[in-house]
């Protein structure tokens, strides 16, 4: 398993909504970038870490042509209230839809999962954004049922 695997689906997810939601897809390559070289700087496992700061690094460059589009003049707080909309929408939709369908299958494990990694990036905003409580609770749930889902599809 690749070093800054943890932080693979955070580019993907950039990529995916770069142009529908430039400001998410930002903090999405944001998050990515700055959570893998937080790993590779704590790594301890004495592999070379060469590949994955190159990838960063490119990901980085990424993410400085990502901040020229923004809109002009918006702020981190208008950037921060685009991000906790967009996570609240993509909770909500991905509770709706699980208490909602008749067979619950991947798909619904993979909305979950997918959730909980967007919560994170409320972290980027600081505490005051990704309060430990309420997001930490929303964040905690979308893995337990994506786990509790993919557990019940494996079980029959």
């Amino acid at each position: 398993m690749s070093l800054i695997a943890p932080v693979k689906p955070f580019f993907k997810y950039s990529m995916d909504m770069k142009l529908a939601l430039p400001v998410v897809a930002y903090y999405c390559q944001m998050y990515g970038v700055t959570k893998g070289l937080e790993i590779v700087r704590n790594d301890t496992s004495g592999q070379d870490t060469t590949p994955h700061k190159k990838f960063l690094m490119n990901e980085m460059n990424s993410l400085e042509e990502m901040k020229k589009a923004l809109p002009e003049g918006s702020t981190k707080d208008e950037h921060r209230y685009v991000v906790e909309n967009f996570v609240t929408s993509t909770f909500t939709n991905a509770d709706k839809n699980e208490r909602q369908c008749e067979t619950i299958d991947k798909t619904n494990a993979r909305d979950f999962n997918t959730c909980s990694h967007f919560i994170m990036l409320l972290s980027m905003f600081g505490e005051e954004a990704y309060d430990e409580g309420e997001w930490e609770e929303k964040r905690k749930y979308c893995v337990f049922k994506a786990g509790n889902i993919m557990k019940a599809l494996k079980s029959g």
